[in-house]
């Protein structure tokens, strides 16, 4: 199945809620198993899923506009210098 970032991103916020309904279900609950073949199914949707390319175009586009000279990781080390 091909779909676009949006669409991609979408399904992992879905399975992000379910998970977070599923944090708070308790271990007596009869639809637990339910709840979790339904996670594993749409996360093994989500890993065969195909990525439009119009997204790696956007992003090869994007990195070709990055300035050279600034390449600084969250400490404040530029790792150009490296």
């Amino acid at each position: 199945m091909v779909q676009n970032i949006k669409s991609f991103c979408d399904k992992i916020d879905s399975i992000k809620k379910m998970a977070d309904d599923l944090r708070q279900t308790s271990p007596s609950d009869p639809l637990l198993r339910n709840k979790i073949e339904n996670i594993q199914a749409d996360s093994l949707l989500v890993a065969k899923t195909k990525v439009d390319s119009e997204f790696f175009e956007n992003i090869n586009d994007y990195e070709k506009t990055i300035d050279q000279d600034y390449h600084y990781d969250y400490n404040g080390i530029d790792t150009n210098k490296l």
